[in-house]
């Protein structure tokens, strides 16, 4: 479940069990990730927060930024977040084999060649973010994205950045 220890729900403050209830009201469950960071239930409402605040609100739909999620996941190897997103885009109706295609082979998906040129930004900046130059940024531009979309677009790959290093570095697995 976690290299660290976890505060099981039967173990949590009165703040920690609120916070587990919440996240049970959305998952069913309380998934590895919030359990493994049960000791800092700050982090844990800033964490949703932030998630809040990236992939519900803005101009790309919540759907596409969970497909770069999902992108982001599997180039960084991050079993735990790839099967979290792609349980996410179940959800929301997106079959998975192209969630699984996406993660290991977004430049081969069936996927609008827009969202195609958002993944491939999303791919450069989690591999090698010092090469990112104004000239990305244009051809993001140049094909219909606002520089709005943009913005959300490295937001959701930084904020994915940060779930997959917590998830690879507390070393969590798989819960859906």
């Amino acid at each position: 479940m976690s290299f660290l220890s976890v505060i099981p729900e039967s173990e949590a403050s009165p703040e920690l069990k609120q916070i587990y209830e919440e996240l049970k009201g959305t998952w069913g469950f309380v998934p590895n990730y919030f359990l493994a960071s049960g000791k800092r239930p700050e982090l844990i409402r800033l964490q949703t927060a932030l998630y809040e605040a990236i992939y519900a609100k803005g101009v790309l739909p919540q759907k596409l930024k969970e497909e770069i999620g999902v992108v982001v996941a599997g180039i960084n190897a991050s079993s735990y977040r790839v099967a979290y997103h792609m349980e996410v885009l179940r959800r929301m109706g997106i079959e998975r084999a192209l969630s699984r295609k996406l993660a290991v082979d977004y430049e081969n998906a069936p996927v609008e060649p827009a969202a195609k040129a958002l993944f491939r930004f999303a791919a450069k900046l989690t591999k090698t973010p010092c090469d990112i130059t104004k000239h990305d940024i244009e051809l993001l531009k140049t094909g219909g994205r606002s520089e709005d979309a943009v913005y959300e677009t490295v937001m959701t790959v930084a904020m994915m950045s940060l779930f997959n290093r917590v998830s690879l570095g507390l070393g969590l697995v798989a819960d859906l």
